[in-house]
């Protein structure tokens, strides 16, 4: 097997569309890439979407809280 030579965003971008949407993980994996990749012009569109599907889950276990943290963070540092 031949090691992925694509940059690290590349590979992000397309393990996060694998993530089942509407779940803790899509959305603390929308907040941290929109981080990570603040000027590729994605980075609103992620926000927007973690927000839309965190307001539809339940918050109650680690996994919301920490989702919800990145989210918070996120938005604050790309407003």
């Amino acid at each position: 097997m031949t090691p992925d030579q694509r940059a690290a965003e590349v590979r992000a971008f397309e393990a996060a569309a694998k993530l089942k949407l509407g779940t803790w993980e899509s959305v603390e994996s929308a907040a941290i890439l929109a981080l990570a990749c603040p000027s590729n012009g994605e980075s609103q569109r992620l926000l927007a979407s973690a927000g839309t599907a965190a307001e539809g889950l339940k918050a109650g276990n680690w996994e919301s809280v920490r989702a919800l943290a990145w989210l918070a963070k996120a938005r604050r540092e790309l407003g």
